[in-house]
């Protein structure tokens, strides 16, 4: 199991507000036909950390034009280090701000070996293959600590 290394998660707390090449793994369950399969997707991009939620200029946008009703607690959890990571059930998650226009890129991996996206998905259950609603774009995410890889080239 990977953890994460110390250097990488400094490099994290340094990137407040700057745009920084981040790369972190996730392990989706896969579906009951498939106990026992390892699945993992490794997405680098570009992120931001270190952003307040509520003064980000797509989120005070929405709230004027009255599609956003305001700003609010967090859904889960309590901030441990604000704006950067969030605890929740003893684990710490690193909180991530999209970059309009970052590419991301996501490799997928079943029992290790690298495989593409149709065969990926073919392991999960259809309503985690159909991933999120078009539409529906993220604005800041949450990744478990233990999952973030690198940080502008510092790594594990």
């Amino acid at each position: 199991m990977h953890t994460t290394n110390p250097n990488a998660l400094a490099a994290f707390f340094n990137i407040k507000g700057t745009f920084a090449k981040v790369t972190f793994k996730s392990n989706p369950a896969p579906a009951a036909a498939f106990k026992g399969v390892d699945l993992m997707k490794v997405t680098t991009g570009v992120f931001r950390a270190g952003i307040n939620y509520a003064n980000m200029a797509v989120v005070k946008d929405a709230i004027a034009a009255g599609d956003k009703d305001g700003v609010g607690p967090l859904p889960w959890g309590v901030w441990d280090k604000f704006p950067f990571t969030i605890t929740h059930k003893g684990d710490t998650y690193l909180r991530l701000a999209t970059a309009v226009g970052g590419k991301v890129t996501t490799d997928y991996f079943v029992n290790g070996v690298k495989v593409d996206k149709a065969d990926f998905d073919g392991y999960l259950t259809p309503s985690a293959a159909a991933g999120r609603p078009a539409g529906d774009a993220l604005i800041v995410f949450t990744i478990k600590a233990a999952n973030l890889i690198a940080v502008n080239g510092v790594d594990a």
